[in-house]
């Protein structure tokens, strides 16, 4: 299955007069790029950990590299770029096809880099609050994923600002994302939502094998984060793949709290493109190819955009999303032009965005449902919450604008 190897999104690019080795040049590329899903236990069948595991499938990793494939980061980093980016760059492209076509030398094994280690372990040490969801084992077949949702009461007398957020899988194997949100109707007691492909709520972070922990920016003027309320909920959504029929798996969610005292800036979730489910219902005909438009705007004041969550469904072609400021100048958002159900995240801008006020943001997004070895018999489908339903959404956390907020880095607040 594609989704479960794991290597991405450049072009093809030979180099010249490099003479890789593997010990001084593939492994760090594979140890800092793959090894997140390519371990023993990892989310990928596929182990790339040896020497050995590289040469016996040297083809598969210099095709998928070289045509986009691997790593699996879905946007267009010509178009925008993101912090945390996980790609390879054209010279480690360069590299991996001149090794194999100089014969997959060895190199002095004494230079290997140390072998990264996987485990449930923390980034970020003990937490102020963990959620665990129930003991629970995967429904999904030989031909169909599993999802479902847990909203687990966080117990809360008083609200808190969080500061950061962590996933840690029950399963590295078995979990192949999480969506983390608070829950617009919390409960006293754990619900368990079958077929949820996703949260209802204010959408905090979402994993995926390889992903860091969510830390809001700070610096010494500003503390970015987002208010917990007392009494609340928060869901996962989890997405175990097919083929995990009756693997267990029991994920946690840390949260990081600020000092009561600190003022923090918070970040605000909304899904400001979010065509068919709260506006005009949409429609896509078997044996098509349709375009979906959407807008939001203009905006009423300036915003900091600090990232953006696309999402489409099974159906999903591709999608562009992109502000038009009154001045008409344009701000690229983001841009996938391969769509995946099964690799989405959010994606945070390397720095805050600034969107003027009276932008205007625009997206389009195109539905192949025309016949493929995925979808053999189309049938007419419509938008709606289920997996077999549609969406074309466009998700953003934001804030109002302050001077100097594009100046602020997203991943380390400097």
């Amino acid at each position: 299955m594609k989704k479960l190897i794991i290597i991405l999104l450049c072009f093809p690019f030979i180099g010249f007069g490099q003479n890789p080795n593997y010990s001084e040049d593939i492994a760090p590329i594979i140890y800092n790029k793959c090894l997140q899903c390519h371990h023993s236990g990892g989310i990928s069948p596929l182990p790339l950990e040896t020497y050995a595991n590289a040469v016996s499938n040297a083809g598969m990793i210099q095709h998928v590299t070289s045509n986009g494939e691997m790593p699996p980061w879905p946007p267009d980093t010509l178009f925008q770029n993101y912090a945390y980016e996980n790609t390879l760059t054209l010279d480690e492209i360069a590299k991996i096809t001149d090794w194999i076509a100089n014969g997959v030398p060895l190199g002095d094994t004494s230079l290997l880099p140390p072998m990264p280690t996987f485990s449930n372990s923390s980034q970020l040490g003990i937490p102020d609050l963990e959620l665990q969801i129930p003991t629970y084992s995967s429904t999904a077949t030989s031909n169909s994923d599993d999802y479902v949702c847990f909203s687990i009461p966080s117990g809360l007398s008083q609200s808190r600002k969080i500061r950061a957020i962590e996933v840690i899988p029950g399963n590295l194997q078995t979990v192949h994302h999480v969506l983390v949100s608070i829950d617009l109707f919390p409960n006293n007691s754990i619900v368990t939502t079958p077929n949820c492909m996703g949260p209802t709520g204010d959408m905090l972070y979402a994993y995926a094998p390889g992903s860091v922990a969510l830390t809001y920016p700070t610096n010494t003027s500003n503390s970015f984060g987002v208010e917990l309320p007392a009494n609340s909920n928060i869901t996962l959504a989890m997405h175990y793949p097919e083929g995990s029929f009756g693997q267990v798996d029991s994920t946690k969610v840390r949260f990081y709290f600020y000092p009561q005292s600190t003022v923090i800036r918070e970040i605000t979730t909304d899904f400001l493109i979010n065509e068919g489910l709260f506006g005009i219902p949409f429609v896509l005909p078997p044996n098509q190819i349709a375009e979906i438009t959407g807008s939001f705007g203009p905006t009423s004041q300036d915003y900091s955009f600090m990232s953006v969550f696309p999402h489409m469904h099974l159906l999903g072609k591709d999608m562009v999303i992109y502000a038009v400021t009154p001045l008409n100048d344009t701000i690229n958002l983001i841009k996938i032009n391969n769509w995946d159900f099964e690799w989405q995240y959010s994606y945070f801008f390397e720095k805050f965005i600034k969107i003027p006020a009276g932008s205007i943001i625009y997206a389009k997004g195109n539905y192949d449902n025309t016949v493929s070895p995925s979808n053999p018999n189309p049938v007419t489908v419509q938008s709606g919450f289920n997996t077999q339903d549609e969406m074309f959404i466009g998700g953003f956390q934001y804030l109002p604008y302050q001077l100097g907020d594009e100046n602020i880095s997203i991943d380390n607040g400097l």
